[in-house]
């Protein structure tokens, strides 16, 4: 298996010999095997004969359209992360081509951070891809949803599930409503290794009576209307891994139990004598602060703090915007392919207005307005398609800046360098333009900062 850090083979397909080996340099570092192929042809025969994680290709490749180029990886179902790069890319094509499957653009070939930041997004995409037809062919029917992302917030919180994933540690995400807290925790599970189920809960779904059965099972005669013994969601997550959602949830008294299962590995179900020995490993998750719960006295302090071994934060999707076109394509070819429709047209002002809303619902929300959109729309989808909290958006209006004044001028200096940067999607070069200043005084004011 490779790694975010290395050991993948990677593939530069460009036409110009001296920015091929420019480009080559720059990710050799990254400690990957690379290899310079001078067209799409070539670099997609390569790809049939072995094993590829990624291909950074050139958008002015003369020999076949990049739109060919993804269209037939698609179809030869191939986890190969791609990145495209060139300055004459337009808005249009780079939404056309990530529509067809590409993990990132890259408008400046010669920004060598933003082309280090794309191989990585490439890699990780060819990770998970290969994960997840791993563990849908061992568990015929399985799911692994795959995390799509671009922005360094993401980045980081998937760095740091990869780094825990192999561990027995307890992992606690945390996130508000609708950020993908599920959908991390089978990463977690896939990446794991472990031999048993991945076994989720909803603690805030289960009235609190039937939540200690749940958790632990029964045995026969436990109670009236227990005519045979149960195992509960311990014992079926045995050797595997059990999600807690909305932890915060679970009343005192089955907190106690919750942390002798934790400390001595043993569950005892409702009405039994004899302690179960089982290898669970525990990811709990909720929206709400617990360490405030703690303070309130409602939840237990020295569980929050067995809980935490490893806390993930998962970001809100308003503080993710660069992910939200690859996400929206994503969602929208997921509901095509569910409903057999086919793949409709998201104009460029539509984009640009799903990217300037807040989106309370998270990614969850933008998942249900992408297969809402599908649906209704009649092949595009325009800015009247829209919901009317998002049409009435002026494209551009996420990119405001507020400032309570008086703030101190190196304060108004750091956020406007901030914001710019968020808005560039993390292109230094880019966003020195937008600040009309140059590349090297930008990399001194942020390492200033």
């Amino acid at each position: 298996m490779i790694t975010a850090l290395g050991r993948g083979t990677l593939l530069i397909a460009d036409e110009d010999a001296e920015r091929a080996h420019r480009i080559r340099n720059t990710v050799s570092s990254l400690g990957y095997s690379v290899t310079v192929l001078s067209s799409a042809r070539q670099t997609l025969r390569r790809i049939r004969k072995r094993s590829v994680n990624a291909v950074m290709i050139s958008a002015s490749v003369d020999d076949m359209h990049i739109s060919g180029f993804l269209e037939t990886l698609r179809r030869a179902n191939l986890a190969t992360g791609i990145v495209v790069y060139g300055r004459t890319v337009s808005a249009e094509d780079a939404i056309s081509w990530m529509k067809s499957g590409a993990a990132d653009i890259v408008l400046d070939p010669e920004d060598q951070e933003a082309m280090k930041s794309a191989i990585q997004r490439a890699f990780s995409f060819s990770i998970s891809s290969r994960e997840r037809k791993a563990s849908q062919d061992s568990a015929p029917g399985s799911d692994v949803p795959q995390l799509l992302y671009r922005s360094k917030a993401m980045g980081e919180v998937v760095t740091r599930a990869r780094r825990v994933a192999p561990l027995k540690a307890t992992v606690l995400i945390t996130g508000e409503s609708g950020t993908g807290k599920d959908v991390l925790a089978k990463q977690i599970h896939a990446l794991s290794g472990r031999a048993g189920s991945f076994v989720a809960l909803n603690c805030a779904a289960i009235p609190t009576t039937l939540l200690e059965d749940e958790l632990f099972g029964h045995e026969r005669g436990a109670y009236t209307g227990a005519e045979s013994s149960r195992e509960g969601k311990f014992e079926a997550a045995d050797r595997g891994t059990l999600l807690l959602d909305e932890i915060g949830e679970i009343p005192p008294d089955i907190q106690v139990k919750l942390l002798r299962i934790l400390e001595e590995n043993l569950v005892t179900r409702l009405g039994g004598n004899r302690p179960r020995p089982v290898d669970v490993r525990l990811i709990a998750a909720t929206n709400s602060d617990l360490k405030a719960e703690v303070k309130r006295g409602s939840f237990r302090e020295d569980l929050y703090y067995r809980l935490k071994v490893v806390e993930i934060q998962l970001p809100p999707l308003r503080a993710r915007k660069t992910d939200i076109p690859m996400l929206a394509m994503s969602f929208l070819r997921e509901s095509a392919e569910k409903h057999g429709l086919p793949m409709p047209e998201l104009t460029q002002d539509a984009l640009e207005r799903l990217v300037s809303y807040n989106w309370p619902g998270n990614v969850r929300q933008l998942r249900n307005l992408m297969e809402s959109m599908l649906i209704i729309s009649g092949g595009t989808i325009d800015t009247g398609e829209l919901p009317e909290e998002m049409a009435g958006i002026q494209s551009g209006s996420g990119s405001e800046m507020r400032v309570e004044l008086p703030v101190p001028l190196e304060e108004l200096e750091r956020q406007a360098i901030k914001k710019t940067l968020d808005l560039a999607g993390g292109n230094r070069t880019r966003a020195a333009e937008m600040l009309g200043i140059g590349r090297r005084t930008l990399q001194r004011k942020l390492k200033e900062m």
